[in-house]
């Protein structure tokens, strides 16, 4: 632990005093002063951790300036000690994948799959044969593969009883045309481990340790592999959260690394642009989540791997940072709390403070109207009386909703993080739904009665 929080009464309230340790993996450390992070923020949050309030965190590590600022162990784990990473294998795949074309093994994403499995495709239709390195990129290949709706990860757990992994995903059915459809679709994700493997002549694993992990001098990857002997790039590793957090930095520095060029510039910027839209609204690109929210005012763009348990590689250009969580949250809603410590106390703690909220009394009459069911996509929202406020509820968590004025609206959240919205009203003024700035999306609600 780089950090010993130590707290002392001032007339300024509790504040942290940060001591350096002795830095042995060849990070370069400051204190949260040092990079000119407001040390009090921080503090609550670890001590939000250590109560219990954000359940099951793991570790909790902040760079910025190039520097190690902060680095929190919880629950028994420590630096030392490889973590799984589950899907934010997909974003290191994706750097993979841009580090191909950089070296000329692949010419381009539009290039079709099947291109690289003349030997087993031969019964694709026209439909399957349009599918592109692209497609399997943005998650819209059309392969009939969802481990986000109905039955969770159904698919994925079909393709690990599988003798032969790629045979699974080549033989899935057709769902919908190439580019259209968005799904989260992990298994056909070892077609771009195959891809990557037959056009360089190197298994996965040796072409990550040749052209990613020696050059930013991580060890200690783990991979699990298939019946077969496959590495996958849809998730099934684990690595040490140092070691995330180098990874993160060379994104943030645009694939470059101790003035040593990994990937291209141009590929990241690339490859976490917006592509498509996910079921629940928020933003794709190549295998990287992105997106923004407004915070202390001022909007804020930015891009992370996620995943399963709250494994997150978040990077913020804006603020110069990056921050790594790992923790135990599987299957859960609780995932996406890494949002609210984001939203909440990391980035307020580098951005300028915020105008102060001013809330008004709501009309009684446009409370009752108000009060419904909301829908977007596959995320259902309550809004309903209780006593004299109106409350938000939202997979299984809500909180009260305050009124700022000409429709604008403020709901609190731990988990989702802080967030903003705006009613929204027909010609006459009757509500017709409601538009929020929440996990770094933005999701327009219909009133659905």
């Amino acid at each position: 632990m780089i950090f010993s929080f130590s707290y002392g009464m001032t007339s300024a309230g509790a504040r942290p005093l940060a001591k350096l340790s002795h830095d042995t993996n060849r990070w370069a450390t400051a204190s949260l002063k040092e990079s000119g992070v407001r040390a009090a923020p921080i503090a609550a949050l670890i001590g939000a951790i250590k109560r219990g309030d954000y359940k099951n965190i793991h570790s909790l590590l902040l760079v910025r300036d190039n520097r190690l600022i902060l680095e929190e162990y919880f629950q028994g784990y420590d630096r030392n000690k490889p973590h799984p990473i589950r899907s934010v294998t997909k974003s290191i795949g994706s750097v993979l994948l841009g580090i191909a074309i950089d070296r000329g093994y692949l010419s381009n994403v539009n290039e079709p799959v099947c291109r690289y499995f003349n030997d087993r495709t031969v019964g694709w239709g026209d439909r399957a044969k349009a599918v592109t390195i692209k497609s399997l990129l943005t998650m819209t290949s059309g392969f009939d593969c969802d481990d986000h709706r109905g039955e969770s990860f159904k698919c994925e757990r079909a393709m690990y009883g599988a003798g032969d992994w790629v045979d699974f995903a080549i033989n899935l059915p057709m769902a919908h045309p190439p580019g259209e459809h968005w799904a989260y679709n992990s298994s056909s994700l070892i077609l771009l481990s195959e891809i990557i493997a037959r056009s360089s002549g190197l298994s996965v694993p040796m072409f990550a340790d040749k052209y990613l992990m020696a050059p930013l001098g991580i060890t200690g990857f783990r991979w699990n592999l298939s019946p077969n002997g496959l590495a996958w790039l849809g998730g099934n590793t684990s690595m040490r959260p140092r070691d995330m957090a180098r990874f993160g930095l060379m994104c943030l520095k645009k694939g470059a690394w101790q003035n040593r060029r990994i990937v291209s510039g141009k590929w990241l910027v690339e490859s976490t642009r917006l592509h498509a839209y996910s079921d629940y609204g928020m933003e794709y690109g190549y295998l990287w989540w992105r997106g923004q929210q407004t915070i202390n005012g001022i909007p804020v763009e930015a891009f992370w791997a996620q995943g399963n348990g709250g494994q997150v590689i978040f990077i913020c250009p804006i603020v110069d940072l990056v921050a790594v969580l790992t923790g135990g949250n599987y299957n859960s809603i609780l995932e996406i709390q890494f949002m609210g410590m984001l939203i909440n106390h990391i980035i307020p703690a580098i951005l300028p403070s915020g105008p102060k909220k001013t809330f008004i009394s709501p009309d009684h009459l446009d409370m009752a109207m108000l009060a419904g069911a909301y829908r977007y996509n596959q995320l259902h929202l309550d809004l309903f009386r209780e006593k004299e406020a109106l409350i938000w509820r939202l997979a299984g968590q809500k909180a009260r909703l305050f009124f700022e004025g000409n429709d604008r609206v403020f709901i609190p959240s731990p988990i989702f993080g802080d967030m903003d919205g705006k009613i929204l009203r027909d010609g006459h003024g009757k509500p017709t739904g409601l538009l929020l700035n929440t996990a770094f999306s933005m999701l327009r609600f219909k009133k659905s009665d």
